[in-house]
């Protein structure tokens, strides 16, 4: 690690832990629906629909809810039912994010890195939200640079906002590290030929981040400690 000159967090699943959030909604989800479903087989395929719904406004959903909607959790229901379950579960989600909590151990690794690093966040939500949850806890003053959604064409698993940084930055990526929870997030990192730090955060399937090969695995925050040597 000793060239790498910037990291880039993705904020939900590395920061600021959503995990609970998701499956209390899909929890909820499931029992006034009565959906037959293992909720963790559906952490994922939910993870990354309630991260596309945050893109849009509700009637945007409505506008759009044919293509959001397909995933493996809603088939077989009426598109009205989709359509019914999708938003209940995007509000859920937020009643219960309102008490969400960074990771613990993450403040020290952020603050540690800003000593010696540049840092940025890369989120598939709007950049006002990363900088209220940094406010919320903090953190904000360690990250200058904030490439939400909103400043994109293309969100991941597009390289796009990775390369906007790196062009903001002046670096090249072979000395940016990305660190991420999601497929997404390791496909955008490997298709930005950046170090890529996958995180588990317990919504994404272990296997299926291991699949992606990111450079570093970790657990949980104390072994991305451990990845840099803190």
């Amino acid at each position: 690690m000793d060239e790498i000159k910037g990291i880039v967090f993705d904020l939900d699943g590395v920061i600021f832990n959503i995990s609970d959030a998701i499956k209390k909604a899909v929890e909820d989800a499931v029992e006034k629906y009565q959906i037959k479903v293992n909720i963790e087989d559906v952490l994922q395929d939910i993870a990354l629909l309630i991260e596309k719904l945050q893109n849009y406004p509700v009637p945007q959903i409505i506008l759009n809810s044919y293509d959001l909607l397909q995933v493996e959790f809603l088939q077989g229901m009426t598109f009205f039912k989709k359509l019914r379950v999708g938003i209940y579960l995007f509000n859920q989600f937020n009643k219960y994010k309102e008490d969400a909590e960074m990771y613990p151990g993450i403040d020290k690794l952020i603050s540690n890195l800003a000593q010696t690093k540049k840092l940025a966040i890369l989120t598939n939500n709007k950049n006002t939200h990363a900088e209220e949850v940094l406010k919320k806890f903090e953190l904000d003053n360690y990250f200058p640079l904030i490439i939400g959604f909103n400043e994109v064409a293309e969100v991941k698993p597009s390289p796009e906002g990775i390369n906007k940084i790196l062009k903001e930055w002046d670096f090249q990526p072979n000395e940016v590290v990305f660190i991420g929870d999601m497929t997404t997030d390791v496909m955008a990192g490997k298709a930005a030929n950046v170090k890529m730090v996958a995180v588990y955060s317990g919504l994404a399937r272990k296997e299926s981040l291991k699949e992606n090969q990111p450079d570093y695995f970790a657990d949980d925050t104390q072994e991305l400690l451990k990845i840099f040597g803190l």
